[in-house]
């Protein structure tokens, strides 16, 4: 912990020294070289040529003193003009970060490892103070998540402890940054639980870079296909499968499932999803879709969810918990006879608390 903020600091540091700066300090850097030649700063070039000849160029007594004391009166007004124009910058700079907080929540739950770490890699352009709140679903046994259970109390804890830090000043003045690597359901669980917290900035992951990245890449256009709905008849339960990293088999969902399906597919599943555009889209075909169902009289939808964190984040930020059905998402086990063993049931639909669905 503290060689993560002494990792931190370091860099903000470097950050403030490379940082770009205002016109008072161009104008300032190069008021000091005038400076120096006008306070006496003088030099001399001396060149020899043949038969005797030589050449002399320099500054002294190039300037009359009547002429250089008032430009050096000018000159130092213009410095210092722009020392105090650079202080308030600073100033207001500290003060503005002082009051603002960044709220940085961070799910582990696929590695062991502690990484690196979320709040390092916060753009500099959120201001505020880092405040890191860690979401730890890591049962460390050999990865394996044995009771789901007592992961559910993790996700109330970090909603109260990012509520606690918030009501700590102005509400405008707080911005929630989000990553994680947790469980699907979990991630999706954590999505609903943060829906109410206003604006919420996402990052992810990327596996590639090895480092955590923002979802500022261009939307590719890439949207949900929509299959199956016409099929779903009068079922009061059935299974949403939504592909958008992986394809969810056919083969498995009948490993644990006897209802009908409907599915939100992608056209690519190789598509970039680092572009919060294309997830504000995707987010609202979901709900459109869950929309739908319901129209249709569901009651309770079965969501099996192949997609990157940020994704299932995002579409748990996006479900309604007041009119849509009641919705519980599974976890894929590739092991298990029963390819989703279970699920998290959500806390929509009249239901106040999460709580495991076993299949």
């Amino acid at each position: 912990m503290y060689r993560e903020t002494i990792d931190w600091g370091f860099r903000e540091f470097l950050k403030f020294l490379f940082r770009p700066r205002g016109f008072e300090g161009r104008i300032a850097a190069a008021c000091v070289p005038i400076l120096v030649t006008l306070l006496g700063w003088n030099w001399v070039v001396k060149a020899s040529v043949r038969y005797d000849y030589s050449l002399e160029v320099g500054s002294t007594n190039v300037i009359p003193e009547w002429v250089q004391w008032p430009l050096v009166a000018l000159f130092v007004g213009i410095f210092g003009f722009c020392v105090w124009v650079g202080w308030k910058r600073f100033s207001r700079e500290n003060e503005l970060r002082d009051r603002k907080k960044v709220i940085v929540i961070e799910g582990r739950g696929l590695r062991e490892d502690d990484g690196s770490p979320l709040t390092a890699a916060v753009p500099p352009d959120i201001i505020g103070n880092r405040i890191g709140v860690l979401l730890d679903l890591r049962q460390r046994k050999d990865g394996v998540i044995v009771d789901p259970a007592e992961l559910l109390n993790e996700v109330d804890g970090t909603r109260r402890a990012v509520q606690q830090h918030s009501k700590q000043g102005d509400p405008q003045d707080v911005t929630i940054v989000y990553g994680g690597l947790t469980p699907v359901p979990l991630a999706f669980l954590t999505g609903i639980v943060f829906d109410d917290e206003g604006k919420i900035v996402v990052m992810d992951w990327d596996r590639t870079r090895e480092a955590w990245r923002n979802l500022d890449s261009v939307d590719d256009g890439q949207r949900f296909q929509m299959e199956g709905f016409e099929y779903v008849g009068t079922a009061k339960e059935v299974v949403l499968a939504v592909s958008a990293s992986y394809q969810v088999r056919d083969e498995n969902i009948a490993s644990t499932f006897d209802l009908p399906v409907a599915r939100l597919t992608l056209p690519d599943l190789n598509s970039s999803h680092w572009s919060q555009a294309k997830q504000n889209a995707l987010a609202g075909q979901f709900l459109e879709a869950a929309k739908l169902l319901e129209a249709k009289g569901v009651e309770t939808i079965h969501l099996i969810l192949a997609a990157q964190n940020s994704v299932a984040f995002n579409l748990g930020r996006r479900y309604d918990k007041r009119n849509l059905p009641r919705a519980i998402v599974y976890q894929y086990e590739a092991s298990s006879e029963k390819r989703y063993p279970w699920g998290v049931r959500m806390p929509v639909h009249g239901e106040t608390i999460p709580s495991i669905a076993r299949s």
